[in-house]
């Protein structure tokens, strides 16, 4: 997949972050989260705002972008604010392009 600004991959551009991103999920993800439990691996960032793509290890394909708040305990619902999306082309067509579009408006 390309990744189109102000997204980045973050296993190939800063590998070190994943496991802090990832930590910092599952540190904000309450028992009433869609995504608590749910394995995850984080794989792209935005970096215009503190929202991270995570792929759910889950066998579904699917992707979620959280925005992390980086309180580093449970938050009350809706938070973090999360989107899941059916799969990576779904993310990148409905999410990653118009960011890229807003993004160099």
């Amino acid at each position: 997949m390309e990744w189109l600004e102000p997204w980045w991959h973050v296993a190939a551009e800063r590998p070190e972050l994943t496991a802090l991103y990832e930590r910092e999920m599952r540190a904000e993800v309450g028992a009433d989260h869609p995504l608590y439990g749910v394995p995850v691996a984080a794989i792209g960032k935005d970096d215009s705002c503190d929202d991270v793509l995570f792929q759910l290890l889950d066998g579904s394909g699917r992707v979620a972008v959280v925005h992390l708040t980086w309180t580093r305990h449970p938050e009350p619902m809706p938070w973090p604010a999360t989107e899941i999306f059916p799969d990576l082309e779904s993310f990148a067509e409905l999410h990653m392009r118009p960011d890229f579009e807003e993004y160099w408006t």
